[in-house]
């Protein structure tokens, strides 16, 4: 990390303010030690291509934490984020909302350890990393989190299919998408309908000092996912609902 410590609070406490997002706050000292090991062991794991720190903190953390704000938080709430990688969004999240119980979901089992290790490191109590793969790890959790989250996973259609079996009727489905969000939200319609959600609302949103827009896809489950889905990858991928 090429900040100190106090270097990057700084920095992050003014990126906070800029996004609206000062409410997590709270969070600096343990989203340095995420980003300290995700600069320690990125390139070991191959977990980032992002190693610019202030990108870091804009692309990884800010991006993140959007997507912490949209999750209302009762306590004892539960959220699966699919495909977790190096742990975005779920340890931003994690560490930004501490009463939310967050399960982050990876095939590849170093990645896994890698995110578990960091938690432990950062103090954030409040986060489990499972090596599975999404469409298996589902059969026996199928509509148990209140939510689940995916950040630049697969195509639209496909992560509805991998996600939504997981949520709870009343939950919600967070997608992070880059500027094609709106053509895949349309191509996904009949996706989501089938797995049981509502049409998708769209919220379009920017970093601090960037031009690029991003957007949060959220779909509200209103009924139970047919018990056919999800399906095994290879279908999944080959033959998109």
């Amino acid at each position: 990390m090429m900040y100190s410590k106090e270097q990057f609070t700084e920095k992050l406490l003014r990126e906070l303010s800029s996004a609206g997002l000062e409410a997590f706050s709270h969070s600096a000292e343990k989203l340095y030690t995420v980003v300290s090991r995700l600069d320690e062991f990125g390139k070991k794991f191959n977990l980032t291509a992002i190693t610019d720190p202030d990108q870091v903190i804009k692309k990884h953390l800010i991006d993140c934490l959007f997507a912490a704000k949209q999750i209302p938080l009762p306590e004892g709430k539960t959220l699966i984020d699919i495909g977790a990688g190096a742990g975005f969004p779920s340890l931003p999240v994690s560490a930004a909302l501490p009463s939310l119980h967050v399960t982050a979901l990876d095939s590849t089992a170093k990645k896994v350890n890698y995110m578990n290790d960091t938690a432990k490191a950062a103090g954030i109590t409040n986060f489990t990393a499972v090596c599975a793969r999404a469409e298996e790890y589902a059969l026996p959790y199928r509509e148990t989190f209140d939510f689940a989250t995916a950040r630049a996973v697969a195509s639209l259609p496909v992560l509805c299919e991998l996600c939504i079996p997981y949520v709870k009727i009343g939950g919600k489905f967070i997608a992070m998408k880059g500027a094609a969000a709106e053509e895949e939200t349309e191509e996904a319609k009949n996706a989501a309908k089938k797995l049981g959600c509502a049409p998708a609302e769209i919220l379009p949103y920017s970093l601090p000092g960037m031009e690029d827009k991003r957007f949060l896809i959220i779909y509200t489950k209103i009924s139970p996912t047919p018990e056919a889905f999800p399906r095994n990858f290879s279908q999944i991928s080959k033959k998109p609902l």
